[in-house]
């Protein structure tokens, strides 16, 4: 991530394949429309919208191709004699359009940015490519929908179970990275929790991995969210598991990916009963650093001049240190303005970044929480890790917890996501083939088999 772009959802540039649209009717919303959002005057980005008519009335999603993301849902529409209206609460995305004469006039939001968005019926769509290790037909274990509360929330999770049919002797709950995520971890054409899923509880370990809350089948509110609140939903889950009277599911512990390392430390230091962490690509060091080293890491990878760079890592700690010393949203604006930002991206940006969750994640400090860990711990990283730089975040960790309870590795050729790549770069992650190394998956198993 780059702290000065405007995010929508995540940032990819990708290749995708193309099939023909469903038609649309003149007088009817039904069907797949699309139109190009311009977010810069070098920038801009197609999305595919597609409304279906249903007995209590209409349901939208949304497809935005170079992100491969598909059929993300608007949480409500109304759709009433040609006046359209969508909102995305997760994402704080909403869009207002009129239909007539075949096109839709609208405005697109998210946040406080705010540009036209006209539609016309699409000629073609953009659908998820299959990856290799997709999870396909028939599988060796036992699979369950289930359902939670988070007590102190008052909201329900919902999720998918997974294990395998004779004894259970250890079980995770995988924990997600930033951004609204569903318990597939469904991003960059991959399914991540998905595949990695499957790999553990091929080898015999039970997963429960669920929507975020307000993502999906969960309730609850994600806008307001932070790393500390969806530590309390990992806790729900844990709580859930051992309550849980159809099976004894052994020892539990957390498997947090990213940000969801963070989480599950917290999960972990506010939780005395659980037995096992593992932090895969998870920081060592303050949310703020993490930022700072990886725009100047992603913008060096990708060519950057070092007169620019440094220029730019310089902006890039001004920017952040003041979020950190709590600057207001009106005198992050005009620091941006400050440093030739265009007005519409600086009111955007200065949302983002004063928001619950950017607030508390920059000031967040994991050390604090990793010192209370008293239980075996297992810390990787790719190599490549562009987004959470490998060195310096198992360093961290390597400080902060007892050299008897820890196990790290580092694995050279893969990057955030656990996948083989070339740079490391977000932009290969959809280019890739491989969603998960097996490597990785049976690592974990034999440290769980071996050290617990």
């Amino acid at each position: 991530m780059k702290p000065l772009t405007l995010i929508f959802i995540l940032v990819c540039v990708l290749l995708t394949h193309v099939s023909s649209a469903n038609s649309t009717k003149s007088n009817d919303v039904a069907g797949s429309w699309q139109g190009t959002l311009t977010i810069t005057p070098e920038k801009s980005m197609d999305l595919i919208f597609h409304f279906k008519q249903t007995s209590d009335g209409y349901v939208a999603t949304i497809d935005i191709p170079k992100q491969q993301q598909f059929g993300l849902p608007f949480n409500n529409m109304s759709y009433i004699n040609g006046q359209i209206s969508l909102a995305m609460d997760m994402a704080q995305i909403t869009y207002d359009g009129t239909l007539k004469d075949k096109k839709i006039i609208g405005t697109y939001e998210q946040g406080a940015f705010k540009a036209p968005l006209n539609l016309v019926p699409a000629i073609k769509t953009v659908e998820r490519q299959r990856k290799v290790q997709d999870v396909v037909g028939d599988v060796p274990y036992q699979v369950e929908q289930v359902q939670f509360v988070n007590s102190s929330g008052g909201h329900k999770l919902a999720g998918t179970l997974t294990y395998p049919k004779g004894l259970i002797k250890y079980t995770t709950i995988l924990l997600s990275g930033s951004g609204p995520t569903t318990r597939d971890a469904d991003v960059f054409g991959h399914k991540i929790f998905t595949v990695l899923a499957d790999q553990l509880t091929r080898q015999g370990i039970a997963v429960l991995r669920y929507d975020d809350r307000g993502v999906g089948e969960s309730e609850g509110d994600y806008a307001n969210a932070t790393s500390e609140d969806f530590a309390s939903d990992a806790n729900a889950a844990y709580q859930f598991l051992r309550e849980y009277g159809k099976r004894n599911f052994g020892k539990i512990g957390f498997v947090g990916h990213s940000e969801g390392g963070l989480i599950g430390a917290i999960a972990t230091a506010n939780n005395a009963k659980v037995d096992f962490f593992v932090s895969l690509a998870g920081p060592g060091t303050t949310g703020a650093q993490i930022i700072i080293d990886q725009s100047y890491y992603i913008q060096k990878l990708r060519g950057m001049d070092d007169d620019k760079l440094t220029k730019d890592d310089k902006i890039q700690k001004e920017i952040i240190n003041a979020v950190v010393a709590g600057i207001s949203k009106e005198a992050l604006i005009t620091l941006l303005l400050k440093h030739d930002i265009p007005e519409a991206q600086a009111n955007a940006q200065a949302t983002q970044l004063t928001s619950p969750w950017f607030q508390y994640f920059v000031k967040s400090d994991p050390k604090i929480y990793l010192t209370q860990v008293d239980i075996p711990m297992l810390a990787l990283n790719g190599g490549l890790d562009s987004q959470v730089l490998p060195k310096q975040n198992i360093e961290g960790i390597q400080q902060s917890v007892k050299p008897d309870l820890l196990t790290t590795k580092i694995y050279p050729g893969l990057n955030h996501l656990f996948q083989p790549a070339k740079t490391g770069l977000p932009e290969e992650y959809g280019n890739i083939d491989i969603t998960f190394s097996e490597q990785v998956s049976r690592d974990i198993v034999q440290w769980l088999l071996t050290n617990r």
